[in-house]
């Protein structure tokens, strides 16, 4: 009997394994993916995945917190957010899209080879771990094949969230300074509450974060003791007073909370650290904006969803509505897809605040359920 031959649908990403990378947190390839569009537009997203510093939350047999690999698993194709390429609301849907997975462990702000002793856990006995916390020179070979590959953008928005926002700032002086002629934009989704200063020491010792400001002109003399992630906006932000440094966050974010924890913070209290954060910001430049949404999230932009429960069985059949929230989320009657178009395209926005930061409120309308 003739069959029909398989029809695929090509895939719109490509993986790209940059020469000499110095791989994954556990020495496996490291590889990022691009999406062509136009080239004139670019954008450039660090992925969140965690953090580790300790043999204990470093070691996969014991309790790691963050994504150790960079390999096809990662194909975003499916995704939604900022990689729903089809939707039409879409502000990055015509860009050419880099988009950089976190590997390593240190947020990519590593230049390091720690060997961390582990305990005796799951099995295996007391002994070490040797982690890559070599992000950041993942992170410069795949910018540095953007920047022969697209060697003349008119624009290129610079953004991350999660582990991937912290360093968002650095990242986007570093584009700024390859294409002065560029109109260059930043969004950090997450990441706002870690006002923790010296909490953060241990870190960066770990992770080599010295090692990588002492490479980076115009960061070489930013003082790692006491450095907390603020630092990195105020100085990218002094360095670059035309670029408008912006930064989304939720509330009552789960995620920060439980790192807040474990680096030290035994009651974390997100809300008032994001207040302290962004005030430390505000006091120091002038070019900073937050939208800061109710709920315990985070990752808006990279493809995350709310479940929205059914009023009673008649209404989409008893299940829950699964909503996109970058298309779907406002807060204090802003719709946030408007404020976060608006601001990776260079236009002006004002800093968003949720009043009351327990009630979801969705720009989505519920449909009728039948009468």
């Amino acid at each position: 009997m003739p069959t029909q031959p398989i029809r695929t649908v090509p895939n719109p990403w490509r993986n790209v394994l940059p020469a000499g990378a110095p791989g994954s947190s556990q020495g496996t390839p490291y590889s990022f993916w691009v999406k062509q569009g136009d080239p004139k537009k670019l954008a450039v997203i660090f992925a969140g995945g965690g953090a580790c510093w300790t043999g204990e939350n470093c070691a996969l047999h014991c309790r790691p917190h963050y994504r150790a690999f960079a390999g096809l698993e990662l194909d975003p194709t499916d995704l939604g957010g900022i990689f729903d390429t089809d939707n039409p609301e879409n502000p990055l849907a015509d860009y050419t899209v880099a988009y950089l997975p976190t590997a390593n462990g240190d947020v990519f702000l590593g230049d390091a080879t720690p060997v961390y002793d582990t305990p005796a856990m799951n099995g295996h006995p007391a002994g070490e771990v040797t982690i890559l916390h070599k992000g950041f020179d993942n992170a410069m070979l795949a910018l540095d094949w953007m920047f022969k590959t697209y060697a003349q953008p008119d624009t290129v928005a610079v953004m991350g969230w999660s582990a991937g926002a912290l360093a968002s700032p650095l990242f986007t002086h570093i584009v700024a300074r390859q294409y002065p002629a560029a109109k260059v934009t930043h969004f950090a989704d997450g990441g706002g509450a870690y006002h923790l200063r010296e909490k953060l020491a241990p870190l960066f010792k770990s992770w080599g974060t010295e090692n990588v400001l002492k490479r980076v002109e115009g960061f070489e003399d930013v003082p790692i003791d006491g450095l907390t992630i603020e630092d990195l906006y105020v100085r990218a932000a002094e360095l670059h007073p035309d670029i408008v440094f912006h930064q989304y966050n939720e509330r009552h974010d789960a995620v920060q909370a439980m790192f807040m924890q474990m680096i030290g913070d035994r009651k974390p209290d997100v809300p008032a650290k994001l207040d302290e954060a962004h005030a430390y910001i505000r006091t120091r430049i002038a070019n900073f904006r937050s939208y800061t949404s109710w709920g315990h999230d985070e990752a808006i932009i990279g493809g995350y969803y709310d479940a929205v429960l059914a009023k009673n069985a008649l209404d989409n059949r008893g299940r829950p509505h699964v909503l996109d929230r970058l298309y779907t989320r406002q807060s204090n009657g802003v719709r946030f897809l408007n404020w976060f178009a608006a601001a990776i395209t260079g236009e002006p926005v004002e800093d968003v605040a949720c009043v009351d930061c327990e009630t979801p409120e969705y720009h989505w309308k519920r449909p009728a359920f039948p009468q």
